[in-house]
């Protein structure tokens, strides 16, 4: 139990790191009216043992499959340990 405590406490402040990070990069960053911007964007739904993969690009999608395979193997550690 001390295990998911300590790992919630963890997700919880690497979120609000890159939230922090995010906001602090959003504000330094200065855009003009003129600019073009490019958003990429993708994930993962897991539904049990099947994944749903989606992105905007090629290479988004090629990344959420490597953050799903991530989670997944850290997830079969974990429950082995």
């Amino acid at each position: 139990m001390e295990k998911f405590i300590a790992l919630g406490m963890l997700l919880v402040t690497a979120g609000l790191a890159v939230i922090t990070v995010g906001i602090a990069q959003s504000l330094l960053h200065t855009r003009s009216a003129e600019s073009e911007t490019d958003v990429r964007a993708g994930g993962v739904i897991l539904i049990g043992p099947i994944p749903i993969v989606f992105g905007t690009d090629r290479s988004m999608v090629v990344l959420s499959i490597a953050g799903a395979l991530l989670l997944l193997a850290a997830y079969y550690v974990w429950r082995r340990g």
